[in-house]
């Protein structure tokens, strides 16, 4: 091998690797430009609606801190994200927009992702709760920003749907469609999932939901990878979502007990145990399917 080949080899290596990081530069400049553009129609409206308002940048701020304006940007941001990212990972990065039903997903596989919801859930919770015993201002910063996004027990029907819906499909094609699929492109996959699941952490821009977001995109990422297509870690993150938004909600009224504490861990280990177990079982088995079909059809 020539010395220019090995090279041009490096250098290409270098550009993946850096390339992953635009994908998360491209994400929050267009949330950026969502919120200026909703911004300077908010304020055409309102001059418009109240031409002889004698303060209106009080009023005008009051309203730009709102839940519901908040909603409007990120579901706007979703949709601009799903279409932009969603088109650069299918055209240019391999991504399956139809996939082989048969050879991409397994029962197994989809029942482990299931059972792994409530241990992520649970292990989350954990974290949260280590993090907020050592750092407490962290929490305090976290239940805020919960509250002017309205992802609190008041949660608008628009933001359920923008959490449960939109937000799965819209992160995973950045960061397991896009920023992974570039990054292992120059590094080996443990190394791309590392890099997404740190990159994931960050995008949420606070410490609480910077720590078990990665721990969550390490999963997430092992689960795309490991699952054949971009729509398992869809599932779960559809999936977590779900249950972080209704059913936590729901469950937020019962007592704190030492009995729940101990039901907790012994479902976080369970459902994690069991979760993994059939998810890499049936990742195995879906294997050792699709290689005796393929030669068989080799032999036909």
């Amino acid at each position: 091998i020539k010395h220019s080949e090995i090279g041009e080899f490096i250098m290409k290596k270098i550009g993946y690797f850096f390339s992953a990081f635009l994908p998360l530069i491209l994400a929050v400049i267009i949330q950026f430009a969502a919120s200026l553009f909703l911004m300077g129609c908010t304020v055409m409206a309102f001059m418009i609606r109240n031409p002889k308002e004698s303060s209106p940048i009080e009023k005008l701020f009051d309203l730009m801190q709102s839940a519901d304006f908040s909603t409007i940007i990120m579901i706007m941001y979703a949709i601009i994200c799903i279409a932009v990212f969603g088109m650069w990972y299918y055209h240019s990065l391999g991504g399956v927009y139809l996939p082989n039903v048969k050879r991409t997903f397994s029962i197994r596989q989809l029942t482990g992702v299931i059972l792994l919801v409530p241990g992520m859930q649970f292990f989350s919770s954990y974290l949260i709760g280590v993090v907020s015993m050592a750092f407490p201002q962290w929490l305090d910063q976290y239940e805020e920003l919960l509250k002017t996004a309205g992802l609190d027990s008041s949660i608008t029907l628009p933001m359920l749907l923008y959490s449960v819906l939109l937000a799965p499909v819209c992160e995973e094609l950045i960061f397991r469609g896009t920023t992974m699929h570039l990054a292992r492109k120059a590094v080996p996959f443990w190394l791309a999932n590392v890099m997404q699941a740190f990159l994931f952490g960050l995008f949420h821009m606070n410490w609480i939901q910077g720590i078990y977001a990665f721990a969550l995109g390490l999963v997430l990422g092992y689960v795309c990878e490991k699952g054949g297509s971009i729509y398992y870690s869809i599932f779960l993150h559809f999936l977590f979502n779900f249950w972080g938004t209704v059913i936590s909600n729901a469950l937020a009224g019962m007592e704190s007990t030492i009995l729940l504490g101990v039901i907790m861990l012994v479902v976080t280990i369970v459902s994690l145990t069991l979760g993994f177990f059939l998810f890499v079982s049936g990742t195995r088995i879906k294997k050792e399917r699709n290689d005796a079909d393929n030669a068989a059809a080799a032999l036909s």
